[in-house]
């Protein structure tokens, strides 16, 4: 005589937490003839009952013919966020004649349904007078606002000093089930000094029940000088602080420099990740090098400004000779090595800082200025001064009629290639004046409609294409003019 076999219908079940109760089959297989019972019950695993499921046991009682029966099973929906959590219902104590077969126990997953948010500040910038006492910045919870979430802010010295123009925060900020603003409060300090405006960071870090932070996780606040003086006297008096104020401001900047340089993340490794630390160690030897160029705060930018210079100068020339020492292994031609490897090498750092000033500023004068003016300067380095010298020097060594006191450049595509660059260029310019009174382009330079955005991209990169291409084939003689 053959036995009923009864087991779940399936090894793992899994619902929405909102979806109320969830039903799990159980079916019997073989004899089918007679009357069947098997009791049931729940337990925990990382759900627990009474918060997340109703705890349920009971008897299933198959009648003769019946192969199939159902459990349900109440979820309880909440306003907190959870990971996924499960639970586990067994068959046990079959009656006479009946055996368990594989799946006597099923596992229940509750998936959770709750949107904590996505937590940012409201804008990425501030003004305050100093005068004002306290700048209030306000976090936003976006895209959800269930249960409770928490998430730090951290402030940071730009070139406002903590504990001389505010007062250094680094707190919890707590929201409630559906609060989506939260005001925190930076004192400011007031003095009678009259001094340049002073900028400081805030930051987000370690949001917590399933929240994140959006794009905004930092805002800069600038703390504006509104002190005003009358007489000359004052006036006098005033320059003074400010010339003390600065050398004060530099040494502190200076010593801070030098700790972000030696530090991972500029110091903030709480919120560091493995890339941080990777890129940290790669390139330890460079940030210690700029370390040691004086804050702008010191003799009016001048000195920052010529030892700039000069430190650019070293690293270009590091780059200029290491591309060509790898461009003759690889026998390729010094013009062709010029624009590619030195190019790429002294070129890309100075495009992803325009990147970032571009995304940072409203305007799109940094970035601008900042691509034209560092690759010129780039130019002005690695040839310009390299030429001068070497023009001088033959000048004075040999005599005026000596054909060797000369500075002769023999590189017959030097030609060529810089009247393909005006070409590119010429045809960049016209492209970005276009943008700054087309309405189809947003009149502006960088930005707007992202298929107009994505257009004046794809046409920069074919110039530069063209550019390479065009000159690596000339240097080669496979194309003549």
């Amino acid at each position: 005589m053959t036995v009923a076999r009864i087991e779940f219908s399936a090894a793992a079940y899994s619902c929405m937490e909102n979806e109320g109760t969830i039903k799990l089959g159980v079916i019997r297989t073989g004899n089918l003839n007679c009357k069947t019972t098997v009791n049931y019950e729940t337990s925990d695993g990382t759900a627990n009952a009474g918060e997340d499921y109703v705890s349920k046991a009971g008897v299933i009682e198959f009648i003769e013919g019946e192969y199939i029966k159902s459990v349900e099973i109440e979820i309880i929906d909440d306003d907190v966020w959870e990971e996924t959590e499960t639970f586990f219902v067994r068959l046990f104590n079959p009656s006479r004649g009946t055996e368990m077969d594989k799946i006597c126990v099923t596992q229940v997953s509750i998936i959770n349904d709750d949107e904590p948010g996505i937590l940012q500040f409201q804008k990425p910038s501030y003004l305050y007078k100093e005068s004002a006492g306290v700048a209030e910045l306000v976090i936003e919870r976006n895209d959800g606002c269930d249960g409770r979430v928490t998430v730090r802010f951290k402030t940071k010295d730009i070139t406002a000093i903590a504990g001389k123009d505010y007062e250094a925060r680094d707190e919890e900020v707590e929201f409630t089930h559906g609060e989506v603003t939260k005001t925190i409060t930076i004192p400011l300090r007031d003095d009678d000094v009259f001094n340049e405006d002073k900028i400081f960071e805030v930051m987000l870090s370690e949001p917590t029940a399933g929240s994140s932070l959006g794009k905004s996780k930092c805002t800069i606040v600038t703390i504006l000088n509104d002190d005003d003086y009358q007489t000359l006297i004052t006036r006098v008096a005033n320059l003074t602080s400010v010339n003390l104020d600065k050398l004060v401001i530099g040494k502190e900047s200076w010593k801070q420099q030098f700790t972000e340089a030696l530090s991972v993340n500029g110091g903030d490794t709480e919120d560091a990740e493995s890339l941080d630390f990777i890129l940290h160690f790669l390139t330890f030897g460079w940030k210690v090098l700029f370390a040691c160029v004086p804050p702008a705060h010191i003799a009016s930018g001048w000195l920052c400004f010529c030892v700039s210079l000069g430190v650019i100068a070293m690293v270009t020339a590091i780059i200029g000779d290491m591309a060509s020492i790898l461009g003759q292994l690889l026998g390729i031609k010094d013009s062709v090595t010029a624009i590619t490897l030195v190019a790429l090498g002294t070129s890309l750092p100075d495009t992803f800082a325009s990147k970032v000033a571009a995304m940072n500023e409203d305007c799109a004068d940094a970035a601008i200025g900042n691509i034209t003016g560092s690759n010129s300067v780039n130019v002005f380095l690695g040839l310009g001064i390299p030429w001068v010298i070497a023009t001088l020097y033959k000048y004075f060594q040999y005599a005026p009629k000596d054909r060797r006191s000369k500075f002769i450049v023999t590189d017959k595509s030097l030609p060529f290639t810089i009247a393909l660059y005006s070409i590119a260029a010429i045809a960049t310019l016209l492209l970005l004046t276009w943008r700054r009174y087309s309405v189809a382009a947003g009149k502006a330079e960088l930005g707007g409609d992202p298929k107009i955005k994505k257009i004046c991209a794809i046409v920069c990169f074919i110039l530069w294409l063209i550019y390479l291409v065009c000159a690596s084939l000339y240097a080669y003689d496979i194309i003549k003019f």
